[in-house]
């Protein structure tokens, strides 16, 4: 009886979630002519691949279909699940707030969004009473325990996932898509560990996630702009670390690290290619040269679709990175216990993502020269 009315309470959450989400992003792009002077993303910049300019709000729709699903819950769900969706959404605030000034206004600067999302993840912490005090490195694990460094290295590891996230919305459905993946990866292992209102939030989430990717992809109809791409990290960081807290003999902080491990090593080659180049550039700084540009360049419109509407093109590279970034999830859900099936599975995912980019510069170095040889 009790499985049966949990049933009929959390199936009606989901819907919610969803229709909202989906009918605030419809709203959104019927509405544009009126709020599209301060809402729109351009199409100049390197690191853009749209052809019309288009609603970049759509972190609204996501805080609407969270809201929708907050509603839907009863006080107590199944272990605390509303009111731990509470907590997180209190949470997010800061980043949120953040990141649609910036999607408003284009004027926010990156260190600011870095520190709000920050704040998001000190916030998140402290309310939920969820941070990380062990990550099983001798030495380390001494200084985590002291509850200031633990919550600040926790904080800096949301405000790292939330803009990684940011960093790979580049195509319709990809940073979206990706989101999903990792919510029911985190379900799975939720699942498999029997903690309910980590897997309920999980579901919850890509319910909200999908009910704006159906407007989103493959057409682009609306992006999920900084509000929402930060909210969608924060939202997988936060999940991750309360995972990983409340079960911390079946789940070690390293397999929430592959759950996201795309994102984060996208991240930190951008930061070293940045770094690197004779001409020093911002690491915080938009370009051309993400894996999803390059594979969109070389491989989707040069080889796969090169007379294809951009739309199509758009749309047709992100499925490539989504099965990339199940490739380190899948260590996750196997191995979420084991630390050196973890670390190893990561390994293999630097290597994967450094091969596939290799592959892409040499394309690139071809292409190059063929376009010489014809002039």
């Amino acid at each position: 009886m009790q499985t049966i009315e949990a049933i009929k309470i959390f199936w009606p959450a989901l819907f919610s979630g969803l229709v909202c989400s989906f009918l605030a992003s419809l709203i959104i792009v019927a509405t544009k002519r009126w709020h599209g002077a301060i809402s729109m993303d351009g199409t100049c910049g390197v690191q853009k691949f749209h052809t019309a300019p288009t609603p970049r709000i759509g972190g609204i729709a996501l805080l609407t279909g969270f809201l929708g699903v907050w509603f839907a819950l009863p006080h107590g769900f199944s272990k605390g699940t509303a009111s731990l969706l509470t907590l997180i959404l209190i949470g997010a605030i800061p980043a949120f707030a953040a990141g649609l000034l910036e999607d408003f206004t284009k004027r926010v600067s990156v260190k600011a969004r870095l520190l709000a999302t920050m704040l998001s993840g000190f916030l998140a912490a402290v309310i939920t009473g969820y941070w990380v005090s062990s990550v099983d490195v001798p030495g380390l694990d001494w200084f985590l325990a002291l509850a200031p460094v633990g919550l600040l290295f926790t904080a800096f590891a949301v405000a790292g996932i939330a803009n990684s996230v940011n960093i790979i919305d580049g195509f319709n459905g990809l940073a979206s898509g990706v989101v999903v993946l990792m919510l029911l990866t985190l379900g799975s292992i939720a699942y498999s560990v029997g903690d309910t209102a980590v897997l309920n939030l999980a579901l919850l989430g890509a319910a909200v996630v999908l009910g704006f990717m159906a407007v989103n992809y493959p057409r682009g109809y609306i992006f999920l702009g900084d509000a929402g791409a930060y909210t969608l990290g924060y939202y997988v960081a936060v999940l991750a670390v309360a995972l990983a807290t409340r079960n911390p003999d079946q789940v070690s902080p390293w397999a929430m690290l592959l759950v996201c491990g795309y994102p984060f090593i996208e991240t930190l080659f951008s930061v070293y290619r940045r770094a690197s180049r004779k001409r020093k550039h911002n690491p915080g700084s938009p370009d051309a040269s993400h894996l999803h540009s390059l594979i969109y360049r070389r491989v989707v419109s040069r080889k796969l679709m090169p007379g294809a509407p951009a739309w199509k093109r758009n749309a047709y590279t992100s499925p490539f990175l989504w099965v990339y970034s199940f490739i380190p999830m899948l260590g996750a859900i196997f191995w979420p216990e084991s630390i050196g099936m973890v670390v190893a599975w990561l390994v293999i995912s630097f290597v994967v993502y450094q091969r596939m980019y290799r592959r892409m510069l040499r394309l690139s170095i071809y292409f190059r020269r063929q376009a010489k040889a014809l002039n």
